[in-house]
């Protein structure tokens, strides 16, 4: 059965960029992020979705992993992706050299920032 694809304008496309100095800093982001999605399908709009990680074939191109928020689509039988958080390690801000002064140095290193 041929499913057409959602265009733009049928649903809200958001995006938000963060950096941060550390990987754990990063990596709990993409988790807090992930909740906040959820909580808004389930608290909110009350639609009930399920929390996952992408495998490594459908994580965003580039990232070093991607978690998801799930919801079933009683019409189609199948579950369709509701929301995306990602976790791109130094992978970006590598090659936009996206860096910050370190706070623990005298000179003036910088490092990069973790996503």
């Amino acid at each position: 059965h041929p499913q057409p694809f959602l265009r733009t304008r049928e649903f809200l496309w958001q995006e938000g960029h963060t950096a941060f100095a550390t990987q754990e800093e990063a990596h709990q982001e993409v988790y807090d992020i992930l909740d906040l999605y959820h909580g808004v399908y389930k608290e909110l709009l009350a639609i009930p979705t399920v929390k996952g990680r992408k495998t490594e074939k459908e994580k965003f191109a580039g990232g070093d992993f991607t978690t998801t928020v799930e919801g079933y689509v009683s019409a189609t039988g199948r579950d369709i992706q509701r929301a995306t958080s990602h976790h791109l390690r130094q992978n970006f801000s590598k090659i936009f050299n996206i860096q910050f002064k370190n706070p623990n140095s005298t000179t003036n290193e910088k490092l990069i920032t973790q996503q």
